[in-house]
């Protein structure tokens, strides 16, 4: 019986999946909770579809958006163009909630659902605030710095920087450094220490799957096993796929720290660089730190 019903379950999501394919309907569909009031919403955008799509509407429920009649009822919270594959919601109390993504096709939603195609069938909620914090007064999770005592509680272990021999690195163009210096000011140091190992609130326990897993498992088997060179690799084959856009950024962070622990600090200037406007004050000290180094071989 449970043998029929996998089989059953199997066929009826294939069909779906093939019945979504070259239509303008997206797939993929994630919600997860972020920092303090935020949920973010991300999917995948369909490939080729048969009709040219406008935008994107997202819509949100607190139940699950089923039929055409759920999207209905459902409150539609924002829309975005066709190339844009995340959206992030803010909500005011720790309600689960349920989202929809339809696209817009001459001014009319193609308002085909399927469930955990382009609608959630889990309920997501914000997270709740530890004892005694206060969720108005929350570090930004886009740029925490763990502490060390900290870190030995949780999943993600400090890791302590390991003796490598020093690689050449690759020379910087006069562009790179040019960019680099206005941000840091071009000064120089006499001396300097590499900096203590940067993880992200998001990344200290494994979530529940998705691209935040597959983060998650490339830190855990390489970045804190001080293995960077292989965190490096992954991190590039990782960015390489169609991952949201908050993996996408903490990703290619995790790639410029990794090329910073083997000491390639060229290289990680321009990582540093690729997110300088999502993480200004963070990315401005590591890249600080690389030159540095690179002013130090000279």
């Amino acid at each position: 019986m449970i043998k029929k019903t996998l089989i059953s379950f199997a066929f009826i999501f294939t069909a779906t999946v093939f019945f979504a394919k070259d239509r303008p309907v997206v797939t993929e569909i994630n919600a997860y909770p972020g920092k303090g009031t935020v949920i973010n919403i991300s999917w995948k955008i369909p490939v080729n579809p048969d009709k040219e799509i406008d935008s994107f509407s997202v819509y949100r429920s607190s139940s699950p958006i089923g039929t055409y009649y759920d999207l209905s009822k459902a409150k539609l919270i924002g829309t975005v163009d066709s190339v844009t594959s995340g959206f992030t919601d803010n909500v005011k109390n720790y309600n689960d909630y349920y989202y929809a993504v339809v696209a817009v096709i001459e001014n009319q939603p193609y308002d085909i659902i399927l469930p955990s195609i382009n609608s959630t069938v889990n309920g997501v909620h914000l997270k709740l605030p530890e004892k005694g914090e206060n969720i108005t007064k929350s570090p930004s999770a886009k740029e925490r710095l763990i502490g060390v005592d900290e870190l030995r509680e949780i999943p993600l272990p400090y890791l302590n920087m390991a003796d490598y021999t020093r690689k050449k690195p690759l020379p910087l163009s006069m562009q790179v450094k040019n960019a680099a210096k206005s941000l840091t000011g071009g000064q120089k140091k006499k001396e300097s220490k590499q900096l203590d190992i940067y993880v992200f609130e998001e990344d200290l326990i494994s979530p529940d799957g998705g691209d935040d897993y597959l983060l998650f498992d490339i830190l855990k088997n390489t970045f804190i096993q001080k293995k960077y060179s292989d965190a490096a690799v992954q991190l590039e084959s990782l960015l390489g796929t169609n991952c949201s856009l908050s993996v996408q950024r903490r990703a290619i962070f995790y790639l410029g720290e990794s090329q910073y622990y083997y000491q390639d600090y060229a290289q990680a200037v321009r990582t540093f660089l690729r997110i300088y406007e999502i993480y200004p004050s963070l990315t401005k000290k590591w890249i600080d730190s690389s030159l540095d180094f690179l002013y130090q071989e000279n």
